[in-house]
């Protein structure tokens, strides 16, 4: 595959949408958003915590939308489509700093505490 503008815009675009997919749901969770924001590693937003429950749908809600941006565009704009692909999985892989991490993170953390509940 030969990588085109319509790659890199894709993957502009997805940072984008994909940080506009964590304001939206944690704003919809009720959870203030304290800055959004901009480094040479890519947009960001800091936001107030919330419960493990809210803290997995914040951090899934960003890959979720490039995944589903990739699902809806495969035919349309392949280019584009495959970005956010490339975005929403390697997102949910659980690297430092990343979506993944936060989400293994929180599942981890629920379910030890749901452990020593039953004990």
């Amino acid at each position: 595959m030969i990588i085109t503008s319509g790659y890199w815009a894709g993957c502009i675009v997805g940072l984008f949408l994909h940080e506009a997919g964590h304001v939206c749901m944690a704003r919809e969770l009720g959870l203030r958003i304290k800055r959004v924001g901009i480094t040479w590693r890519g947009p960001y937003i800091v936001r107030e915590s919330g419960t493990p429950n809210a803290n997995v749908l914040v951090s899934a809600a960003g890959p979720w939308v490039n995944l589903v941006l990739a699902a809806l565009l495969w035919q349309s704009c392949y280019s584009f489509a495959f970005a956010n692909l490339v975005l929403g999985l390697s997102n949910l892989m659980p690297t430092p700093n990343s979506d993944g991490r936060r989400i293994w993170r929180e599942l981890t953390l629920r379910r030890n505490s749901e452990r020593r509940a039953s004990t």
